[in-house]
């Protein structure tokens, strides 16, 4: 059964190791969870310093069902779920490869999906609450994004599914950031993909998100104080997707 008032609530954050997920996890963590910070990647002992960090891939369902197990039997309920996992390739549609686009679906859609799978059971016992990460991107035409803006408008329909399907014993919503200071937006910069000016150009706040300011949105969808808010999609973008003013 799910945690009561003197036990620790659990979560998964898949992707947790860096940017958004792991910014989730610190906040999180700050306000008493005990949080699994699940990543394909090996945690760094200086920056997941106190995290019960796990390797897993979000594209084999045998290593979710695994990680699931696993916090499962570390714990004995899960409370919260963020998938958070995710990456980018920046290409028109002419030049893709079989391989970006499957894989970049499966990442991002297919991912969401496995986890929330493997997770239905702890989370309907214990009331819990599932965040998924979209992008203005599903909303926006950007040129060479299109299998990545496809799978993120998938999880949008994804997740106003399964907010109806698995109410009134789990909440399930989405984040919707914008142009968040990250690990992969600032190496895009570097690599010359995309130009900071153009980039904060058209956001009427005039600058790019902090992790920190998308992770305060996830833990308080996660919190009893969302408790009447289920099946949408919250955009955090500084006001970008707003903006006619061009």
């Amino acid at each position: 059964m799910g945690a009561d008032a003197k036990t620790p609530k659990v979560a998964i954050i898949t992707g947790g190791l860096r940017g958004i997920g792991l910014a989730t996890g610190e906040l999180l963590r700050a306000a008493g969870w005990r949080v699994v910070l699940a990543d394909r990647d090996a945690p760094d002992a200086h920056d997941h310093e106190g995290f019960d960090c796990r390797q897993f891939d979000v594209t084999d369902t045998a290593s979710v069902d695994r990680l699931v197990a696993s916090v499962l039997a570390s714990y004995g309920h899960i409370d919260g779920l963020v998938n958070a996992a995710g990456f980018n390739k920046h290409q028109r549609v002419e030049e893709l490869e079989d391989d970006t686009w499957q894989r970049l679906l499966d990442v991002h859609l297919g991912g969401a999906i496995r986890l929330c799978r493997a997770a239905a059971v702890p989370l309907r016992q214990s009331g819990g609450a599932v965040v998924n990460f979209s992008s203005i991107n599903s909303r926006v035409g950007r040129p060479r994004r299109a299998p990545y803006a496809a799978a993120k408008a998938g999880i949008e329909a994804f997740t106003r599914t399964l907010a109806v399907e698995w109410a009134p014993h789990v909440r399930v919503n989405a984040v919707v950031p914008g142009i968040v200071k990250t690990r992969m937006v600032q190496q895009n910069i570097a690599d010359g993909l995309v130009q900071i000016d153009s980039l904060v150009g058209f956001i009427p706040l005039k600058r790019m998100a902090e992790p920190e300011e998308l992770a305060a949105v996830v833990e308080f969808l996660l919190s009893s104080k969302s408790s009447y808010i289920t099946g949408q999609s919250i955009v955090v973008d500084g006001g970008a997707t707003s903006n006619g003013d061009w």
